[in-house]
C-alpha cells in the first residue's frame, strides 16, 4: 500500500525551507525562494499551519503559502494524488 506525502513538519532558517513528510522523507528549498520568509524573523517563520490535506503549508502572519510540490518538484495533481486525494476534472468543478 502507498503511504500518502503529506507534510509532517515544517522548519525555516537563513537558509532553507524544510518540510519533514509522513513517508520519510526530507524535502527543501532555499529560503530565498520567498522574499517573505527571507526577511521574516525567526518568530514569524516558527508560526505556520499545515492545511488539513497536509499538503500546503501556511504562515498567516506574513500571507505566505506554499505548497508541498512546490519543493517535490511536482505538479498540483500529481501530490494531491499521492495524498490520496481526488483529483477534481474540469466537469467536476
Amino acid at each position: 500500500m502507498i503511504q500518502p506525502a503529506i507534510v509532517r513538519d515544517v522548519r525555516v532558517d537563513d537558509d532553507l525551507i524544510t518540510f519533514v513528510l509522513t513517508d520519510g522523507r526530507v524535502v527543501s528549498a532555499p529560503t530565498a525562494w520567498s522574499r517573505r520568509l527571507s526577511t521574516a524573523t525567526p518568530a514569524e517563520r516558527d508560526h505556520f499551519e499545515i492545511e488539513p490535506e497536509g499538503l500546503i503549508v501556511e504562515w498567516p502572519d506574513l500571507d505566505e503559502h506554499i505548497g508541498v510540490w512546490t519543493l517535490l518538484g511536482v505538479s498540483e495533481e500529481e501530490a494531491m494524488t499521492a495524498a490520496g486525494l481526488k483529483v477534481l476534472q474540469p466537469a467536476d468543478r
